[in-house]
């Protein structure tokens, strides 16, 4: 399985409700930390993380295709 790499997150609440996230995700022991890219005037002006327990995820891989050189 892929512990890191970009994709989208969908974390459960404990209201029933979901909280969707995209970014860049890695995955460590019970944790996933999505680092959001924040964008002001359509240019990067910084980043978040968002630390979730790995148990309430459901976690969406983008592919990645890699070109050989």
């Amino acid at each position: 399985m892929r512990n890191i790499g970009t994709g989208k997150v969908e974390f459960f609440l404990t209201d029933g409700s979901i909280r969707d996230y995209e970014g860049e995700v890695e995955i460590s022991a019970d944790r996933v930390v999505v680092t959001e890219i924040i964008n002001i005037n359509g240019r990067p002006a910084g980043a978040r993380e968002i630390s979730l327990p790995k148990g309430q995820c459901v976690i969406y891989w983008v592919p990645e295709v890699y070109e050989e050189v």
